[in-house]
């Protein structure tokens, strides 16, 4: 787990990012509530910055007792540190700023908008959010370089059926890193307003393309980018600076061959409920010049785990 921490702690944009939304709305003697601390990073910058209260929440042990540490050494005194998950916590603290960073390489995987829902009671009445927003976007996958890999299985031979293991490879998302020539352009399939009172967490979005050239398509990758505050942009996208984030890879259980003027569709659905952590549907559709479906593809990561 600490590797994790020196991982992210070393992702310059990432830092660049979070450091530029706080500058923009810590504001002298305010109070800070970080949740899901970890070592402590963002709720020390909100100190640095001149918060006069920062609470830092952090449910797992080692890290709990490290960010103290740092602190120590740091000559960081306006922090206060609670072992306890967010959401057991009952003070409510009347927070000018709440902050979390729970983003994963698939936006809601680490529970960010659940967290966040509960988290919001932390806030007084005209409080600001770090992060605000989410959008989810997918891109059909051109290059068959990461779908050969998920499919080894279809060349391991020795008079062996393999196809049961192949199954459980492609209902999985995989954490990869795209280039963009692999990609058709990208559309957005989900959105999220983490600001809002209510968000769901199953969550579901249909996008399409319509080919003006015969192609070959093996699958979707997803990325994201957040607005942390009004002008401070973080994305996750094969084209932004590289972050410890990757890109998620959706693959086809077989390759999507398309003629001119025919569509792509791609159903999406993720369950971030608690009760889940995270699962996540997808449905590759090939429709005709006339709107016909001609093939369907559904994978689901409760077969493939």
């Amino acid at each position: 787990m600490i590797d994790y921490q020196r991982l992210i702690l070393a992702d310059r944009p990432r830092n660049e990012a979070f450091a530029a939304a706080l500058k923009k709305v810590v504001t002298p003697g305010c109070t800070v509530v970080d949740v899901g601390a970890g070592t402590g990073f963002l709720g020390f910058l909100a100190a640095k910055l001149g918060a006069g209260r920062v609470i830092l929440l952090e449910c797992e042990p080692e890290f709990f007792a490290l960010s103290r540490e740092i602190a120590k050494r740091s000559g960081i005194t306006n922090c206060e540190f609670i072992h306890s998950r967010s959401e057991d916590v009952k003070e409510r603290f009347n927070a000018d700023v709440l902050v979390s960073e729970t983003l994963g390489n698939f936006a809601y995987e680490e529970n960010i908008i659940e967290i966040l829902r509960d988290a919001k009671r932390f806030l007084k009445r005209g409080g600001v959010m770090v992060p605000q927003s989410i959008a989810q976007l997918a891109a059909p996958v051109t290059g068959d370089r990461l779908w050969k890999e998920v499919t080894s299985w279809d060349s391991v031979g020795f008079d062996m059926d393999w196809s049961p293991a192949r199954t459980v490879s492609i209902n999985n998302m995989y954490v990869k890193t795209f280039k963009e020539n692999e990609l058709l352009a990208a559309q957005t399939w989900d959105h999220v307003d983490l600001t809002l009172a209510e968000n769901k967490s199953v969550r579901s979005g249909t996008v399409e393309w319509k080919t003006d050239v015969p192609i070959t398509l093996y699958g979707v990758c997803l990325w994201w980018t957040s607005d942390l505050c009004p002008g401070v942009t973080l994305s996750t996208a094969p084209s932004a600076p590289a972050t410890h984030w990757q890109q998620i890879y959706l693959p086809a259980e077989q390759p999507i061959v398309l003629a001119k003027d025919e569509t792509f569709r791609a159903h999406i659905t993720s369950d971030s409920r608690m009760s889940v952590h995270i699962n996540v549907q997808w449905s590759l559709e090939h429709v005709d010049a006339s709107g016909n479906v001609r093939s369907s593809q559904k994978m689901d990561m409760r077969k493939g785990r």
